[in-house]
């Protein structure tokens, strides 16, 4: 390592050059193998990114991806103002066009996780710092998340999350998440009303992108009673945003 160098800063940045010429998902012994590194410190390493919403982890395949996030992280230092073709360009101009808080998540297991939030400049307005989580069947974003899945397996999920986190957070409602999924299903959107924060509110929709081909979610949020008051229009932003992309 060269003098003056921080340790620990030079393996993030070698870990995610590794991504990079790879451009595949990775498990740990390859990691270790390629950088030349301890294991444990690797494992650490991955661990904390994933928990910071920087790292993807399949428990499935038991491999770790960098996730959408990263790749928002530098986005605004290679776009021209007035773009059109990307996600967080698709954002600022929801931004512009609404007025309100635009919020972008994805599913991370069984909680949603903002990736990226641009923040409305009125008075009243939603305020979520990116990497933020909420359960899934907590947020508007996270109903349009669920609703890509089958009935049997968002049961599963919930179920799952009630036994891992129901006694410290408090228990899913089955019924009523599946009735929440089947109006977002129904409509293409869904608005939350007082879900995860009190007298706050979401409209969202789902955005397919061509990262990996991974579904996120979009939505504009604030006061319940303004969500309410200008529901049509908003909608409507939010809807031609999704399609968009």
């Amino acid at each position: 390592m060269q003098a003056g160098m921080v340790k620990s800063a030079q393996r993030v940045f070698e870990l995610l050059e590794l991504f990079e010429s790879e451009c595949r998902p990775l498990r740990v012994g390859e990691i270790v193998q390629r950088l030349d590194m301890p294991q444990s410190s690797v494992s650490m390493l991955l661990k904390t990114l994933a928990a910071r919403g920087y790292m993807d982890f399949d428990p499935q395949e038991r491999t770790y991806c960098p996730s959408v996030r990263v790749a928002f992280l530098g986005d605004w230092t290679v776009r021209m103002a007035g773009q059109q073709d990307s996600v967080q360009d698709m954002m600022r101009a929801l931004s512009d066009e609404t007025g309100e808080t635009v919020l972008l998540g994805r599913q991370s297991g069984l909680f949603m996780q903002y990736v990226s939030m641009i923040e409305s400049h009125q008075a009243l307005r939603l305020t979520l710092p990116p990497g933020t989580l909420r359960p899934l069947h907590r947020s508007a974003i996270g109903i349009m998340l669920l609703s890509r899945h089958d009935d049997e397996q968002i049961g599963r999920m919930l179920r799952r999350y009630n036994a891992e986190y129901g006694a410290e957070y408090g228990t899913a409602k089955i019924a009523e998440t599946m009735r929440f999924v089947e109006t977002a299903r129904r409509n293409g959107w869904f608005e939350s009303d007082s879900l995860a924060t009190e007298g706050s509110g979401v409209i969202a929709t789902l955005l397919r992108t061509r990262i990996r081909g991974q579904t996120l979610g979009v939505g504009v949020g604030g006061p319940v009673a303004r969500i309410r008051q200008r529901r049509a229009m908003l909608v409507a932003a939010v809807q031609k945003a999704g399609a968009s992309c």
